[in-house]
C-alpha cells in the first residue's frame, strides 16, 4: 500500500496540471492548437534530441521500437476488425484509434521522467518512435478508411520535427559530439516546461468537450484493447525475454510497460474532429480514461514487480 500511495502522489501532480490546462482552456481562451505547436515543434524536440544524445546506444536498442510497432499496430487492426463486426458507421474507426492510440508523449514521457534516470528516458523516447510511425501509417488508413495513399502519410510522418532531432541526436551520439554545460543547463529547462504544456494541452483539449457522450458498450471495447490487451502483449514480451532471451534489462521491461498503460492519447479528439469519427464521444473515452490511469498505473507497476 505504501508503494502504491508513492507512486499515486508522484503521478497525481500531473493531473494538477491538467486541471490547470482545462481551467486556462475553459475561462481564458487558451487554444489547443497554439500550446500543441510549441511543444510539438518546438520543446520535444529540443528535448529529445538531448537525451538521445546523450544516449549510451545498444544494437538491442533497435528492437524496442519494432515490438512498439508490432503492439500498436495489433491492436489498431484487431479493434478495427473487432469495430466492423459490431458497428455499421465510423463508430469503428474511432474505436481502433481510441484501443491503440496511447498519450506516450504528453503523458507518458512525464511519467518516464519520474521511474527512469536520464539514460533510460532517452531509449523510452527512441523506443516511442515506433508508436509515432504506426500513428503516421496504419493509423492514418484506418481512420480514414485508407483515404491517405502512402505517399501521403509518407509526409505526414516526415512532417514530425521530433524524428529529425532524434536522428540528429544520434549523429551527435555516434559521432562522439559532446554536448556543451550550457546547452545542458537550458536543455535541462526544456524538461521541466515539457511535463507542464504537455500536461496542460490535455486540459486545454478537455475543456473544449460541450458535453459528454457515453457509450458503455464502446469504452469497454477500447478500454479492453487500451487498458487489457496492449499491456498483456507488453507483458508477454517482458516474460519470453525474462525466461528465454534475456536480451533486455529491467529498465526496459519498465518503458515498454508504461508505453502499454498511458491513457488514450490526447490528439484522438482532435483526429476525430477532423475526420468527423464522433469527436464528443473520443473526447469523452479519452477524459474517462485519463481519470482511471491515475489508479491504473501506479497498479500495473506494482502488480509487475518492476517498480
Amino acid at each position: 500500500m505504501e508503494v502504491f500511495q508513492a507512486l499515486f502522489t508522484s503521478i497525481l501532480p500531473l493531473y494538477v496540471l491538467i486541471a490547470l490546462g482545462w481551467v486556462a482552456g475553459r475561462f481564458f481562451g487558451v487554444e489547443r492548437q497554439t500550446m500543441g505547436a510549441l511543444g510539438i515543434f518546438i520543446i520535444q524536440p529540443i528535448v529529445s534530441f538531448g537525451f538521445v544524445a546523450q544516449l549510451d546506444f545498444k544494437i538491442e536498442y533497435l528492437m524496442i521500437p519494432i515490438m512498439v510497432f508490432t503492439f500498436s499496430s495489433t491492436v489498431l487492426i484487431g479493434a478495427y476488425a473487432l469495430g466492423l463486426k459490431i458497428y455499421a458507421d465510423k463508430r469503428a474507426n474511432l474505436l481502433a484509434m481510441c484501443a491503440a492510440m496511447g498519450n506516450t508523449g504528453y503523458f507518458g514521457l512525464p511519467v518516464a521522467l519520474l521511474l527512469l534516470d536520464t539514460h533510460w528516458v532517452a531509449v523510452y523516447i527512441f523506443a516511442n518512435l515506433g508508436g509515432v510511425i504506426c500513428e503516421a501509417t496504419v493509423m492514418y488508413y484506418i481512420a480514414n478508411r485508407g483515404a491517405f495513399d502512402v505517399k501521403t502519410s509518407i509526409k505526414k510522418l516526415m512532417q514530425f520535427p521530433t524524428i529529425y532531432a532524434v536522428a540528429l541526436g544520434i549523429y551527435f551520439n555516434q559521432a562522439g559530439l559532446g554536448l556543451s554545460d550550457q546547452f545542458i543547463t537550458y536543455w535541462e529547462y526544456f524538461n521541466g516546461s515539457y511535463i507542464v504544456i504537455g500536461m496542460m494541452i490535455i486540459g486545454v483539449a478537455l475543456s473544449r468537450v460541450k458535453k459528454l457522450v457515453i457509450g458503455p458498450k464502446f469504452m469497454a471495447i477500447a478500454y479492453m484493447g487500451k487498458f487489457l490487451v496492449w499491456p498483456l502483449l507488453s507483458l508477454s514480451f517482458i516474460s519470453i525475454d525474462y525466461h528465454f532471451l534475456q536480451l533486455f534489462s529491467r529498465e526496459v521491461y519498465l518503458i515498454m510497460l508504461v508505453i502499454s498503460i498511458v491513457p488514450p492519447g490526447a490528439n484522438i479528439s482532435a483526429f476525430a474532429a477532423q475526420l468527423d469519427l464522433n469527436p464528443e464521444k473520443a473526447a469523452t473515452t479519452v477524459l474517462i480514461g485519463t481519470i482511471f490511469a491515475l489508479f491504473f498505473i501506479p497498479a500495473v507497476l506494482i502488480l509487475s514487480g518492476l517498480q
